[in-house]
């Protein structure tokens, strides 16, 4: 039988909101089973990518975990999961955060290692993924990363230069490579959500690889190639905070 150890660290979990509420349904709905020993230790900021419908503030559920602030995006611009990444971070309070997308569920097992294992903060983690509801085997996400708030300074956040254009996580993951001490696939999992199981899990209303994000993207390299010692641009959009549960728990005491 598995013995709950004496807990290290809290966590945060960081993701973007698009026209999602049937899968934050779900992510809520895990994250309210977990048990009373790991939510405590459970953090989440989510950001409303400007939904222009079914917004996230009128999905908000009561959970239980440690804390869970949701912020909104002031314009809705296509693909710009990296403001909401930057921003989650800027905003975190714990040393370590995830960072994913909103279709990727955290299991409590996954939880539960990531509070007590040891871990290298001159490293970054990867997850194993497997797919609902079957929990068959799938490739890990390219984009889902563990680590620590200091070193995704390092490496310099998401820059948002290409905001608005899809394709461009590999940019920022060359960048993890170059600085963190090794790059760590963990053989703990998310869980992935496909649109067979739950319809908004992803995003379908904006297109993927389109003509004009195969031209921008080179290009916005190229131009910031030129600029002297040039660094990601963090937190360039407007948002607010819409809903912060610690706040929520204060004016009901």
């Amino acid at each position: 039988m598995s013995r709950w150890v004496k807990t290290v660290r809290s966590i945060t979990f960081i993701c973007a909101f698009y026209k999602n509420p049937g899968m934050m349904r779900e992510q809520q709905r895990v994250w309210r089973e977990y048990s009373r020993k790991a939510k405590p230790y459970f953090h989440v900021i989510m950001t409303d990518d400007g939904s222009p419908k079914h917004r996230a503030l009128l999905c908000v559920e009561e959970t239980g975990i440690a804390s869970f602030r949701l912020y909104r995006t002031l314009v809705d611009c296509r693909w710009n999961w990296l403001f909401c990444r930057n921003l989650g971070v800027a905003n975190a309070t714990t040393d370590w955060v995830l960072l994913t997308d909103i279709d990727h569920v955290l299991p409590e097992f996954t939880l539960r290692r990531l509070i007590e294992q040891e871990l290298d903060d001159e490293c970054v983690y990867r997850f194993s993924r497997k797919d609902a509801p079957k929990l068959t085997d799938y490739k890990p996400h390219p984009n889902t990363w563990f680590m620590t708030r200091a070193m995704f300074d390092r490496i310099g956040g998401y820059d948002e230069r290409f905001s608005g254009f899809y394709g461009s996580d590999g940019e920022f993951r060359d960048r993890v490579t170059s600085t963190a001490k090794a790059v760590i696939l963990r053989s703990d999992y998310l869980i992935r959500y496909p649109r067979e199981v739950i319809q908004d899990a992803s995003t379908t209303s904006y297109g993927r690889k389109e003509p004009q994000d195969g031209e921008n993207i080179p290009r916005i390299k190229a131009e910031r190639s030129l600029i002297p010692d040039w660094r990601p641009l963090r937190l360039t959009f407007p948002y607010e905070l819409q809903y912060d549960s610690r706040e929520a728990a204060c004016s009901r005491s």
